[in-house]
């Protein structure tokens, strides 16, 4: 048996409800019609899941079509609108349309209202297919996309896991002979490095790899990194610049706009694989003369990097992929595909775009697009020390880590540079050292994913038991996620896995030497 239409009726006539409600039975609509009138009867029902068409008068007392549209559009846009009224002038009917109503029939001419609603209805119906078969294609993209990534990412850490594995195993066999252990252990902190670099590639990319930006001319900057672009290219491969006059600056962090010009080069090299030129140019460009920028992108100027370069092109279909991490149309092993998503992900990150044209035997061109901002100052960056006596020390400090290996590797290091240390996996056990050891301990070094409760808890929680406790937090997740937290604990310092040696000792002590430094007397 077929449903009967649901239908709200923004009307404040009874009787003319009535007549449209008999009009469509005999016309062969069977209706539920339900009634309103004010504003909140609208919004009230239009929380009704069931509702197929919305019929609405244009003029109702202290009320209008007009508001009726706006609210049906805001909270249920799918839905079928269509005006009947006796006083809908033209002008205003096709106003009407252009704000989002479906159709209007006139009360004078009511036998159009039922075609008129079997269309609606129609229409809607096949908008809904279009929607749920963009949403399928969307989702097949989205689902090839993650496939694409988690190949890749098992690709890339198979092999650096085969040969930490590896050469591991060779260590024991060859522990005899000292300079083969070095050799494999040297091999092995390199894999380690690389697959850091894999996961800063990854973060670069999720755009949650955010550093500390600077006014930055990049004329000048691209001008000091071009000896060393030019050293690493083949001899086939000639760089040339061509800067644009008076740039203004932009707000950018250096490093990682090292990393984007790098693998913008890497990228062009890769796609002359027999020679060429690669050009870089600056230019200044309008956000208003600049039609691709998308309509979120709103500064009134944009620096503009192009790299370009004389390869044999793509076609459409690679376009489409290039920003996909580990797609890649190289041989394997030649390629990790994760060069142009970096430079996407750092972009975004810089609240700038990424456009690329490219034809097929007609090089490549990409061009990024910085906002220009007014320049603001900037502190100055830390001071970077080397290798120094006074990062030794003796002080007790409790270091929460809940992997074994990580929390061994910190133990071995702090004692071997003279300090004492207390080593907790959890909570509890964290907080029974620090009762235990209370007088003894000068710093809490914690990592952030404890399991049960995590590390700035667990910091704030001594905090309330040792108001001026030094604390340093690291955690293999960005420094973003955490960040307001952080701020509230006011912690020490903050190290991003995964650390080095140095970075960890030098940590420890400017910890500790600030937290010696008598506050100024008012």
């Amino acid at each position: 048996m077929k449903q009967p239409l649901h239908v709200l009726h923004i009307e404040d006539s009874a009787e003319d409800c009535a007549l449209i409600e008999r009009l469509l039975s005999r016309d062969g609509m069977a209706c539920e019609i339900s009634r309103v009138e004010t504003h909140r009867q609208v919004f009230d029902a239009l929380q009704n899941d069931s509702i197929d068409i919305v019929l609405s008068d244009y003029k109702l007392p202290g009320f209008s079509g007009a508001q009726a549209l706006e609210i049906t559009q805001a909270l249920r846009p799918e839905i079928p609108f269509v005006f009947v009224s006796g006083t809908i002038g033209e002008e205003t009917a096709i106003q009407s349309l252009r704000c989002g109503a479906t159709d209007y029939v006139l009360k004078s001419n009511l036998s159009r209202l039922a075609p008129t609603i079997r269309h609606a209805l129609a229409e809607a119906e096949e908008r809904m297919l279009r929607r749920q078969l963009r949403h399928r294609f969307h989702e097949v993209e989205r689902l090839e996309a993650i496939g694409t990534l988690a190949h890749g990412i098992a690709h890339e850490f198979n092999n650096i896991l085969t040969i930490i594995l590896g050469h591991a195993s060779l260590i024991d066999a060859n522990c005899r002979q000292p300079e083969l252990v070095l050799e494999r252990a040297q091999t092995i902190m390199e894999a380690g490095q690389r697959g850091a670099t894999v996961v800063e590639q990854l973060m670069a990319f999720a755009r949650t790899s955010d550093g500390p930006t600077k006014p930055i001319d990049l004329n000048h900057f691209i001008q000091d990194k071009l000896d060393r672009l030019k050293g690493k290219l083949p001899p086939q491969v000639e760089l040339a610049f061509v800067p644009a006059d008076n740039l203004p600056p932009i707000m950018a962090d250096a490093p990682k706009l090292d990393l984007m010009l790098m693998n913008l080069v890497a990228n062009s090299v890769e796609a002359m694989p027999d020679g060429g030129t690669i050009t870089l140019l600056t230019d200044l460009a309008s956000g208003k003369g600049t039609p691709d920028l998308p309509p979120k992108l709103n500064s009134v100027n944009y620096v503009c990097l192009m790299v370009a370069d004389s390869g044999k092109g793509m076609d459409t279909a690679t376009k489409g992929h290039v920003f996909e991490p580990f797609y890649t149309t190289k041989e394997q092993g030649q390629s990790s595909g994760m060069g142009l998503p970096v430079v996407y992900g750092l972009m975004h990150a810089h609240h700038g775009y990424i456009d690329i044209a490219s034809e097929p035997g007609e090089g490549t061109t990409i061009s990024l697009f910085f906002p220009v901002t007014p320049t603001v100052a900037t502190k100055a960056p830390p001071l970077t020390l080397g290798p120094d006596p006074s990062l030794r020390g003796s002080e007790t400090i409790l270091v929460v880590e809940d992997e074994p290996e990580v929390g061994s590797f910190l133990e071995t290091i702090l004692e071997s540079y003279g300090y004492h240390v207390l080593l907790a996996h959890e909570y509890e056990e964290a907080l029974k050292l620090f009762h235990e050891h209370y007088g003894q301990v000068e710093l809490v070094f914690s990592d952030i994913g404890l399991p049960k409760v995590d590390g700035i808890s667990l910091c704030a929680k001594l905090r309330t038991l040792k108001a001026d406790l030094p604390i340093i937090l690291a955690s293999g997740y960005s420094p973003k996620k955490f960040q307001a937290r952080m701020e509230d604990l006011d912690a020490g310092a903050f190290l991003a896995k995964p650390y080095h040696t140095h970075h960890i000792l030098q940590s420890v002590r400017k910890v500790l030497d600030n937290s010696k430094v008598p506050a100024p007397s008012l």
